[in-house]
C-alpha cells in the first residue's frame, strides 16, 4: 500500500510540474511565460502568443463565473501533425488542478486552425488564471 501511495504522489507531482509552469509549450519548448491572470473579479484572460504555432488564445468566464471557455488559433509551420491543447483555470501557485485536454488531429501546414475548449471548471481559490499548454505531437 505504501509503495502505490508513493507512486501516486510521484505521478501527481509530475502532472503538477508540467501544468503549473503556466507556459505555452511547443516543440522545442519556449522560454517565455505567457500566462495571464484574471483579477479577483474573474475578468477575461487574454494570453498573447508566445510560440510561433499559437497565433491567439483567449479564456473567458461564461454566464456562470465558475465555468470558463477557451478559444484559440494555431498554425502549423511544419509538416502535417497532431496538436494537444491542455487548459485549466486556477489561482496562481495552485499545485493540483482539473484540466481539459483537446487533441486536434492532422493540422495541415500553414493553415490557421481554430479550437475551443468549453466547460472549464474554475478550481478553488481566488483570482483564477487560465493557463494553456500547446504540444505538437510529431
Amino acid at each position: 500500500m505504501r509503495r502505490s501511495s508513493s507512486l501516486a504522489l510521484a505521478a501527481g507531482a509530475l502532472v503538477v510540474a508540467s501544468l503549473s509552469g503556466c507556459s505555452v509549450v511547443s516543440q522545442p519548448p519556449a522560454s517565455a511565460d505567457p500566462s495571464a491572470s484574471a483579477g479577483a473579479s474573474a475578468s477575461p484572460t487574454v494570453v498573447p502568443p508566445a510560440v510561433p504555432d499559437l497565433l491567439s488564445f483567449q479564456c473567458l468566464p461564461t454566464a456562470d463565473p465558475k465555468v470558463w471557455t477557451a478559444t484559440g488559433v494555431i498554425v502549423n509551420r511544419a509538416a502535417t501533425a497532431d496538436y494537444r491543447v491542455t487548459v485549466f483555470v486556477a489561482p496562481p501557485g495552485t499545485t493540483t488542478a482539473k484540466a481539459r485536454r483537446l487533441v486536434i488531429p492532422k493540422v495541415p501546414t500553414a493553415v490557421e486552425t481554430a479550437f475551443t475548449v468549453e466547460g472549464l471548471s474554475v478550481n478553488p481559490g481566488s483570482a483564477p488564471a487560465c493557463r494553456v499548454q500547446l504540444v505538437r505531437m510529431d
